[in-house]
């Protein structure tokens, strides 16, 4: 049984480098798999995000018309008086 382990051991110190390769190739792919996941549900929650503001900012648009003639008479007014003071 003891030989059988040092055999193994002998076995996995020669392939060892061909292994640790083997994991870091596979843990790479992994958290680039993991990245582009990420980076998809990033980009497919602001876009949903974009278009529920767009669909509500159309919906409350709205115009507002003022009349500004008090205004411009109160401005008028001011003036005439200013050049009657002088």
């Amino acid at each position: 049984m003891s030989q059988e382990k040092v055999e193994k051991y002998k076995q996995d110190k020669a392939n060892r480098q061909k292994i640790m390769r083997r994991e870091k190739l596979i843990r790479r792919i992994e958290y680039g798999g993991s990245a582009i996941v990420l980076l998809a549900l990033i980009v497919w929650f602001s876009f949903a995000v974009y278009k529920n503001v767009e669909a509500g900012n159309a919906s409350r648009a709205t115009t507002t018309e003022m009349d500004a003639t008090a205004v411009q008479e109160y401005i008028n007014n001011l003036n005439s008086s200013s050049e009657a003071a002088e």
